[in-house]
């Protein structure tokens, strides 16, 4: 399997957990917080060995434990303060042009009432029995029928608005250089969310939110646990518990990735079956704790290995955090 299909696999592994990212907003800057310069957009360097795992925990769910990546990634708490700030400064920004602007508002990712408080996606895919029993693959709840789709929103704008809010009011192009005069008053590059954006990226492209290496390493380091020796020899024995019930997957992540599952909003009989017997597989062959345990070697070696990269992370994290607080409070 090829480095991007294990990664695919991987998002897949997580549909009812991961949280999206925010769109791209950012040159003032209020309060005077020091402003991080963008990290290197360059791979981050992974152990050449496998990391050494000390003991192996006994777990069926990891969500209540901690990652070396936690301090490096936003919880669902700062994400949720960052975005809100974020659309209330791109609002302050449009009405200097005498806009009235309210960012639309996206469905958030449905989360399991058991996930972690500590980051955004439960990283091993369902970790709680009772619900994939009652959820199979699917979200707590159902899927939702439909989510905001970036660039949507604003599509029936008067031209004017597009062009203070994105720089260009040329439909073909998601942003432009700005420059035009509205109201006396200049459009910044990439407009409004350009502006947003420095703010709180130091860069009109950049992403608000987690930082690009920080994702890197997340799925890099979840790739290279799941390709673990170790990884795979429970893997290998989940396996064979899962076709003594009569269903043929290789490894959690496939049987969690299943297309099947996602053609409704619903799970059906089949998926529950599926989900319970992956639950009772895992429980006995104690995936969860290997898993968690290899996952959690790589990432506090690859943490060592990137130390300058991931301190520009922190520090970018740490100032988009203090500029949310400061523009809500």
């Amino acid at each position: 399997m090829s480095s991007h299909s294990r990664r695919t696999a991987a998002l897949l592994a997580l549909p009812f957990l991961l949280a999206g990212c925010t769109a791209a907003v950012a040159d003032s800057n209020p309060g005077g917080a020091s402003k991080p310069s963008a990290a290197p957009a360059t791979p981050p360097v992974l152990p050449s060995t496998a990391p050494t795992v000390a003991t192996i925990p006994t777990l069926d769910s990891a969500n209540d434990q901690p990652l070396p990546l936690d301090g490096y990634l936003m919880t669902p708490a700062q994400l949720d303060k960052v975005q809100k700030a974020q659309q209330r400064l791109i609002t302050g920004c449009m009405a200097r042009f005498g806009f009235t602007f309210s960012p639309p508002t996206s469905i958030p990712m449905p989360r399991d009432s058991g996930a972690p408080d500590s980051r955004t996606d439960g990283r091993y895919g369902r970790q709680n029995a009772a619900l994939s029993a009652k959820w199979g693959y699917h979200a707590e709840g159902g899927t939702p029928a439909s989510r905001e789709k970036p660039g949507a929103a604003d599509a029936l704008l008067p031209a004017q608005e597009v062009a203070a809010l994105r720089g260009t009011s040329d439909p073909n192009q998601r942003f432009g250089p700005g420059g035009q005069l509205i109201n006396s008053q200049k459009v910044p590059e990439h407009g409004c969310v350009g502006e947003v954006n420095q703010q709180f990226t130091g860069s009109v492209t950049g992403l608000v939110g987690d930082a690009q290496f920080a994702n890197d390493v997340k799925f890099a380091t979840l790739d290279a646990s799941q390709q673990d020796q170790r990884t795979k020899a429970v893997f290998a024995t989940w396996s064979q518990c899962m076709a003594r019930s009569g269903y043929d997957y290789p490894d959690p992540v496939k049987a969690a990735g299943d297309q099947q599952w996602f053609k409704g909003p619903l799970p059906d009989q089949h998926e529950l079956q599926v989900a319970t017997a992956d639950a009772a597989c895992r429980h006995e062959n104690n995936v969860v704790g290997t898993w968690y345990a290899v996952d959690f070697a790589y990432q506090q070696a690859t943490i060592a290995a990137n130390a300058e990269k991931m301190a520009q992370v922190k520090a970018g994290l740490e100032h988009q955090v203090q500029l949310a607080t400061q523009t809500l409070g």
